[in-house]
């Protein structure tokens, strides 16, 4: 894959949030965001995601990864799944940092794309899945991640996407509703 290939997938996607109006006044859609990630013990990981969705305080609102396929196979599914533990570190940082009490959890809005169909994530990371990915063990409690996946017809081909009058209808409703859902959550844990 090269680099204008990925720009342009990344330029897609954050354009197709901007659309539907995930940026307001004191967010902002940032490409290529690094995010500090601790995993195993390890404090220098990070998660970067393809597009985010950044408060005033640079919290972390919402996650968006891409599926590279034409270019390179990969799952984005679990990778998203990282960066929203990533997020909840974060964001608990930050508000360590400003003398905030730290939340024991916060379900953070991801959206992956495959192609241009998109799949809508809520997250929910708890303090005890960070701590287990912190320290490398296994989960004793079961993490239930809700997706909704958007699809059109039954003889539709999974390759076909947006370019779609029908899926870019449906498409832009689900985005649409999935803001709504997604910024009930991010008010939670959101530090203005």
């Amino acid at each position: 894959m090269t680099t204008n290939q990925e720009t342009a997938v990344n330029d897609f996607a954050r354009e197709f949030l901007r659309i539907v109006a995930f940026e307001e006044r004191g967010r902002i859609l940032r490409t290529h965001h690094i995010i500090p990630l601790s995993i195993c013990g390890d404090n220098n990981k990070v998660a970067q995601t393809d597009v985010c969705l950044v408060g005033r305080r640079l919290t972390i609102l919402l996650v968006l990864q891409e599926d590279k396929t034409n270019f390179t196979p990969s799952d984005p599914e679990p990778q998203v799944i990282a960066e929203a533990i990533a997020a909840y570190q974060h964001n608990n940082q930050r508000r360590k940092r400003m003398g905030l009490p730290m939340l024991n959890t916060m379900t953070i809005p991801c959206i992956t794309m495959v192609g241009t169909r998109p799949t809508f994530y809520l997250v929910p990371v708890s303090r005890e899945l960070s701590d287990v990915v912190n320290t490398g063990q296994w989960p004793e409690v079961e993490t239930k991640v809700l997706m909704c996946v958007t699809v059109v017809g039954r003889h539709r081909r999974l390759s076909e996407g947006m370019e779609v009058p029908e899926y870019r209808r449906i498409a832009f409703q689900r985005m649409i509703a999935f803001k709504a859902l997604a910024k009930s959550h991010w008010e939670k844990f959101l530090v203005d």
